[in-house]
């Protein structure tokens, strides 16, 4: 059954009986006093080639992908409250798999290729009448992508060739790709692209190792693919900038955000993050450079059971009263900041990879849907995910480079996910002073891909934040330091009469609009008199 008819058949079957069908679509119920869903929907899923992708319009609803074939996608609007506004079918080439999206006002870009080949797909899906455009064209071999971006009918994509840094436009109206900004100097990553819409630039910061120095360098370029600005941003002598995101907000202020660490300090070759920076580079120089030891915040270490939490805070304060500092070893995963009244506010997610011993030959193989959206067809398993992590470390030899422990050969090592610790929560005043801080700890969550798990929603001093894992809801409210409700737990149930949920993944979740969240994901559902169903199910919640 095709995607458009089988929502055709939820209307009819809504219109004659206003219940639950055999298919299992628009369940109400309620979790429990602190969330209620809403809304549920649940997709049959055929198999291992059928897999699906949410994209948030907020208020105007969702947007589903889903790869209804080896060679056909089928993109499908439904409303807030889970009706179909529009479908359309588009056809990929053999062996296409999305390599990533780009959400642009009213448009969507879906961006498809395939492993080791330079023939590239770019859809342009207009969110309101659902209209598809499609643009080929030839890429760089061997250019491992890292971020991509649209703007003005014009598309950039930063990435690696060859272990170099390379930023490329694509016009939609000639589809010729062209390299812009060269001339860094020292072993460099792009770390992330932006845009100054007032100023008709793109904004291009880069990661950057030079000797014992690894700092941050911005480069400002016109559309004629001019540099007309460039800085840098370094702090003291001692320390060194790890990873970078340039962040431009809605009032015009630009901020670089990332991880330092000592100069030179390193553990199994990885750089070891002492903690957060906050950079404001709205002109030729920064205006600030900010660094926040994690020892300085007050809550960073509460996922720690408590007497390893004492044993570290005495170990912090003994250093501190020598005049020295504990040195620490963290990879974060930095959110989107958030600008709320005179206050910057961030999420991080600190995180490690695991692996485990793997003496055979070959890449293992991990199965179906139960994983990353559109399966795995882009470099393989492995490689897919070491490439998702790429975006935050970089592909260079002075970061924790993930590639070499590659999968591919007789490797000992086998990449087997990313352990989540707990996430911190801080607001930071306009001249980047640490104001406030709180944490939430993840219970035994692991990702194969790296993703932010935990999202926010604010409403005055306080701040919710939420992320979903094996089928449930976690949930924390915090209010500066003071943790306002503690942490709650419910599970995503189908709370359909003799069902059992015996499988959960990918599972996701993201603030939606007002009050409502979005959760998604696969399970596999038995039932005694139906027997067992693998669904893709969307939930709106209410928190």
């Amino acid at each position: 059954m095709s995607l458009t008819l089988f929502f055709q058949k939820l209307m009819e079957i809504k219109q004659v009986i206003k219940s639950v069908s055999l298919l299992g679509v628009l369940i109400l119920f309620c979790f429990n006093t602190f969330a209620q869903s809403v809304n549920r929907i649940e997709i049959p899923t055929r198999g291992d080639d059928q897999s699906f992708q949410v994209i948030s319009l907020g208020e105007e609803g969702i947007l589903l992908l889903t790869k209804t074939g080896k060679l056909t996608f089928n993109v499908t609007k439904l409303d807030a409250n889970f009706q179909q506004a529009w479908s359309a079918n588009g056809e990929l080439e053999e062996n296409q798999s999305i390599v990533d999206f780009y959400k642009d006002g009213r448009d969507v870009y879906f961006l498809f290729s395939k492993y080791n080949s330079d023939l590239y797909q770019i859809f342009k899906i207009s969110t309101g009448i659902g209209i598809i455009q499609k643009f080929f064209f030839e890429n760089i071999r061997r250019f491992e992508i890292s971020e991509f971006k649209v703007h003005n009918d014009v598309a950039y994509m930063a990435g690696l060739v060859k272990e170099e840094p390379v930023l490329l436009s694509i016009n939609f109206n000639r589809m010729q790709p062209r390299i812009l900004a060269g001339g860094i100097k020292g072993t460099a990553n792009i770390s992330s692209i932006d845009f100054d819409v007032e100023n008709d630039l793109l904004i291009v910061s880069y990661s950057v190792k030079k000797g014992r120095s690894s700092y941050m360098a911005v480069k400002r370029i016109n559309p004629n693919g001019k540099i007309v600005e460039q800085l840098t941003v370094e702090p003291e002598e001692d320390y060194g900038l790890l990873t970078g995101k340039l962040f431009s907000l809605e009032d015009g202020t630009q901020l670089m955000i990332g991880n330092y660490g000592y100069k030179g300090y390193q553990s199994n070759g990885g750089p070891m993050s002492q903690g957060l920076y906050i950079s404001k580079v709205d002109g030729e120089t920064p205006e600030y450079l900010k660094l926040h030891s994690f020892t300085d915040f007050k809550n960073f270490f509460n996922f720690l059971p408590q007497k390893q939490q004492e044993k570290i805070e005495r170990k912090i304060k003994k250093k501190k009263d020598r005049g020295d500092e504990l040195k620490l070893n963290y990879r974060v995963l930095v959110h989107d900041i958030i600008k709320k009244d005179n206050q910057y506010i961030l999420v991080a997610e600190v995180f490690y990879p695991e692996f485990r011993n793997n003496n055979v030959y070959g890449t293992p193989y991990y199965g179906n849907m139960w994983g990353n959206p559109f399966g795995y067809g882009y470099g393989g398993y492995n490689s897919l995910y070491m490439m998702r992590y790429s975006r935050y470390l970089g592909l260079n030899s002075w970061a924790w480079n993930p590639w070499m422990y590659s999968n591919y050969g007789n490797n000992s090592q086998q990449f087997d996910g990313f352990r989540y610790t707990h996430a911190i929560v801080a607001g930071f005043d306009l001249n980047g002073k640490l104001m406030w801080d709180n944490s939430f700890s993840f219970d035994n969550v692991k990702t194969m891909e790296l993703k932010e798990k935990v999202k926010i929603k604010t409403e005055g001093d306080e701040i919710t934040l939420v992320y979903s894992n094996k089928g449930k809801l976690i949930s924390k409210i915090v209010k500066g330091n003071d943790v306002v409700e503690g942490v709650k737990s419910i599970d995503i149930s189908s709370q359909k009469e003799g069902d059992k949920i015996r499988d959960t993944a990918t599972d996701d979740i993201e603030y939606w609009y007002k009050d409502y969240y979005l959760a998604w994901g696969y399970q596999r559902i038995a039932n005694k008199t139906e027997g067992t169903r693998r669904v893709f199910y969307l939930n709106k919640i209410s928190f």
